[in-house]
């Protein structure tokens, strides 16, 4: 006969699951705190899934002394945070927005679109020290254990109570899923005020105008007035508040005067590494203004000015996937083809460009061609559904149907809605796969 187990009892027995998972000891306020994300799991978390959000961010902005000049910034910012041994990497990726987050393990990417906005050093210094603040804070780790605990409690339900061996296996059964949504945090406000307190102390620490900090927030309260679509991401993420900003002055003349010079902003060598984003940015401004037009279905219009943007920015990939499609839905095919194609030269690993190569050499009948395009891009940024719809259609297309109902089928785990589904259940219910 099973024993029945209180609700009471259950929870002494996750209480104490807890303890035995471990506390750690916040580096920056050298408390102790229930942690069940460990270092070494940060770091693992981190280096899985920087390549593939760097890819979902439209990849790699493709300027070598850029992408040194800002890893450089981080890397001595880093050195004196109160984590200075994580494995740090900085990189600048390719979105237009206003945006910058931190993987769990130091991993930190900053937009071009960000940069683009930015005057000198100690500005960028000020974004990077407010995510590497996120970093030293065990934010990651806190908001991993918080949403691993708020899915234990929830489950506490009839099946639990009935039985009289309550299983600990499940505690970790949810990290893919949450390690995937870490990025997308949103930050508390105390959080947000702390990483503030940290990324100013850091700048000053490595011998920036603390300045910077608070320039930077006006500049991003300013762009949010002006524009909010711009800072979407990162309002989500990092919502400036006046109060935020009071606090951040307050905090800048308790540093007094010897690091408050023009010489501490560093603008001469922001100037000087940021000359190739500044010679493209008005391409990107075009290719912006393209999608916008595309969305309101003035394509003609939208190819007419992709066509100069590539004109006056060639070696851009993003502005030769945007023309590929825009050529598309143009019905220009063959222009469209050969954008899609230079996008691939210029940027081989890119996600987007491969995608979009596969969609479009697909339509044109290239199915292997179109295959080889569709695992590159699986490969960048794996098991996406659009992807594997894709690759199904160039097997069918190609008489190999096992593959084609497994492609199928691997679609319908993931999207049970939409004509894609609808596709994709018909095919399989019609070769008898599915009945």
């Amino acid at each position: 006969m099973k024993r029945k187990i209180s609700k009471k009892g259950v929870l002494c027995w996750m209480c104490a699951l807890l303890v035995v998972a471990g506390c750690a000891v916040n580096p920056v306020t050298q408390e102790s705190q229930l942690s069940l994300m460990s270092p070494q799991q940060e770091v693992a978390t981190g280096q899985q899934l920087y390549p593939i959000y760097t890819q979902m961010s439209y990849g790699l902005f493709q300027d070598p002394v850029l992408q040194d000049y800002v890893h450089t910034v981080g890397k001595r910012l880093a050195a004196v945070s109160h984590r200075p041994n994580m494995p740090y990497e900085f990189n600048v990726v390719n979105g237009s927005e206003m945006n910058a987050y931190a993987l769990p393990g130091g991993k930190i990417s900053i937009t071009r679109g960000m940069i683009t906005k930015l005057q000198n050093e100690a500005q960028l210094a000020a974004v990077l020290a407010h995510e590497i603040g996120h970093v030293s804070a065990m934010h990651h780790a806190t908001f991993y254990t918080r949403q691993t605990v708020a899915g234990l409690l929830m489950g506490v339900g009839s099946a639990v109570l009935q039985s009289a061996g309550v299983g600990g296996a499940d505690l970790i059964s949810q990290a893919g899923l949450l390690a995937a949504n870490l990025v997308l945090m949103k930050y508390s406000r105390d959080q947000e005020r702390q990483a503030d307190e940290l990324g100013m102390e850091y700048m000053v620490r490595a011998q920036y105008n603390p300045a910077g900090y608070v320039q930077t927030m006006a500049m991003l309260q300013e762009e949010g007035q002006r524009q909010p679509s711009l800072l979407e991401s990162f309002f989500f993420n990092h919502p400036v508040t006046t109060e935020r900003i009071v606090a951040s002055n307050r905090r800048l003349e308790k540093y007094g005067p010897s690091l408050r010079t023009p010489e501490a902003l560093r603008q001469g060598p922001f100037q000087e590494r940021t000359a190739y984003l500044r010679q493209v940015a008005p391409a990107y401004a075009l290719m912006d203004e393209a999608t916008k037009e595309l969305a309101d279905g003035n394509g003609s219009r939208a190819v007419s000015i992709l066509r100069r943007a590539t004109s006056e920015a060639p070696r851009e990939a993003l502005i030769w996937v945007h023309r590929a499609v825009a050529e598309k839905k143009a019905g220009n095919d063959t222009e469209a083809v050969a954008a899609a194609r230079r996008a691939v030269d210029l940027y081989p690993e890119m996600y987007h460009a491969n995608y979009v190569a596969g969609v479009v050499l697909f339509e044109e009948r290239s199915y292997r061609e179109s295959l080889e395009r569709l695992n590159a891009a699986n490969k960048a940024v794996p098991d996406q559904p659009s992807v594997i719809f894709y690759m199904g259609r160039n097997w069918e297309a190609l008489g190999q149907r096992d593959q084609a109902a497994r492609a199928y089928y691997a679609v319908l785990k993931k999207v049970q809605k939409g004509p894609m589904a609808q596709y994709c259940y018909q095919r399989l219910v019609s070769w008898g796969y599915l009945r």
